[in-house]
């Protein structure tokens, strides 16, 4: 008599947590495949953000300090190579889905949830679409989102058993948030909203160990303010710049616009779900009502901005983590896996479309073009700066100078030696990108430059310098519609920048 097979569905709920992790080590391996074999090279605000890592500080031009940490730890350990500048992001995202499943978990630990929403709940973040585009970039997105989980699960177990442990790791974690990016500054409204629908929230805020959180969160944003305070604040100013960029009226169409693209920021499966179950009956227990102000603060926040001015799909992020959640606590109460399996087969698609676009051009036998590919902004960047080697070669003692934050970026990383300091010339005395603040003409020991431009300067160049030299113009054909062109100029004499507005 033959052995009954054991139960397959018993195999997975005896050890979840096991294949969560292999689902994880699997991602994580595929996705650093995808960035080595295709190759993935660095977009240019990587770039950008490598320059930043070579002198770690409490802040830079657009940003708060920890994206640059990160570049300058990964590439301290590995080398400049291009995947170790962007290793960081899955790492970190895969942390973040390890947190969000520990999160569900403890719903179900409370609440007699079934522990499928823990899995479920990971699983949804780590195939969502947003989660696999930026597992391949290095941006400020990927600390922002793993500090969101971590400081809201911390809150949740200091929630639960008011331990010092737990509100101390919140307020780091919030810190670090707030390093991370400054929209982190919206998680604190899912406790207010909390506490307007929910008694249990409502005693959360009169913990005083809540309030001295918040206050230790936001003590590490002291050395960042004052790093803005001796940069006349800048950081601040180009955040208030980018939010009322591209419009000065209302528009309907831009929110709309950007509500379209949340179906293909979290899944169109699982958000059109979540809607309908939410619009379906209000938030029953304490769990619907938490995860409900986890994800309505930041998503309402992001939506006003679309409506207002602009805001790209990609901001409305950490309004995921709950949405994960949410959508993971919902489907464990659902009999059956056929919708958990769409909206993760169909997110896994998407991901996997994006990964092997070029391939897949190719076996259909479709032409890429500058509006369709969606690599087009890193494609032929190489070989591109490959193509001014020479020169760089035959003066390697002109430094890097440009009127292009792309250019210094792209050809400080690729140019061999490179050169992570390159001057900016600006018109002006407004001040642009990280390049313009910190190594500008005006200040510049060097007097003689190779300078880099996408456009025919030499006039502009003749006002600023003594002698100019058109050393080469080059192109690369990227597409049958567009090709990549700059000119390399050899100048010296700068005649100072005084003397160039007075004429």
């Amino acid at each position: 008599m033959s052995a009954v097979p054991p139960d397959s569905t018993t195999l997975f709920t005896a050890h979840p947590f096991r294949w969560f992790l292999a689902l994880i080590v699997a991602l994580f391996f595929y996705r650093e495949w995808v960035v080595l074999s295709t190759p993935i090279t660095l977009f240019y605000d990587e770039a950008y953000y490598l320059g930043w890592a070579q002198t770690p500080d409490w802040g830079y031009y657009s940003k708060p300090p920890m994206v640059g940490w990160l570049i300058a730890l990964t590439t301290a350990l590995f080398g400049n190579a291009e995947w170790a500048v962007k290793l960081a992001a899955p790492l970190l995202y895969s942390a973040a889905a390890i947190i969000i499943y520990l999160t569900a978990e403890r719903f179900s630990n409370e609440n007699a949830v079934s522990p499928k929403a823990a899995f479920f709940s990971g699983s949804i973040f780590l195939l969502m679409p947003l989660i696999g585009f930026n597992s391949l970039f290095i941006t400020t997105d990927a600390p922002l989102i793993f500090f969101w989980c971590l400081c809201f699960y911390a809150f949740m177990r200091a929630k639960e058993s008011n331990h010092g442990f737990w509100w101390l790791l919140a307020g780091v974690a919030a810190g670090l948030g707030l390093l991370s990016k400054y929209t982190f500054i919206i998680l604190p409204t899912t406790f207010l909203l909390y506490a307007a629908i929910s008694p249990a929230g409502r005693q959360l805020l009169l913990n005083p160990r809540f309030w001295l959180t918040c206050l230790l969160a936001l003590s590490f944003l002291l050395p960042n303010l004052y790093w803005n305070y001796q940069h006349d604040f800048i950081s601040f100013q180009h955040t208030a710049e980018i939010s009322h960029q591209s419009s000065s009226s209302l528009s309907v169409s831009r929110l709309f616009e950007f509500w379209s693209g949340q179906l293909f920021v979290f899944g169109p499966v699982f958000l059109i779900y979540m809607v309908i179950r939410g619009m379906k009956r209000q938030p029953r227990s304490d769990i619907e009502k938490l995860l409900w102000s986890l994800f309505w603060p930041t998503f309402a926040v992001l939506s006003i901005q679309a409506f207002m001015a602009r805001a790209n799909v990609n901001w409305a992020g950490p309004a995921y983590v709950g949405a994960a959640l949410l959508t993971g606590y919902y489907l464990s109460q659902v009999k059956g896996y056929r919708l958990l399996l769409a909206g993760l087969m169909l997110n896994l698609l998407f991901s996997v479309g994006f990964y092997h676009y070029g391939t897949l051009t190719n076996a259909l036998g479709i032409e890429r073009k500058w509006g369709t590919d969606p690599y087009k902004r890193i494609l032929g960047w190489p070989e591109f700066v490959h193509q001014f080697q020479p020169w760089f070669d035959q003066y390697p003692d002109y430094k890097l100078s440009s009127d292009s934050r792309k250019l210094l970026a792209y050809f400080g990383y690729y140019i061999t030696p490179q050169d992570f300091k390159g001057v900016a010339l600006s018109d002006d005395s407004y001040i642009e990108d990280h390049y313009e603040l910190q190594y500008p003409l005006s200040r510049s020991k060097d007097t003689q430059f190779l300078f880099i431009s996408e456009h025919d300067v030499e006039g502009k160049l003749n006002s600023y310098f003594t002698h100019v030299t058109l050393l080469t113009e080059q192109t690369l054909p990227l597409y049958s519609n567009f090709s990549r062109s700059a000119r390399l100029y050899k100048v010296s004499g700068f005649k100072g920048i005084k003397q160039v507005t007075e004429q």
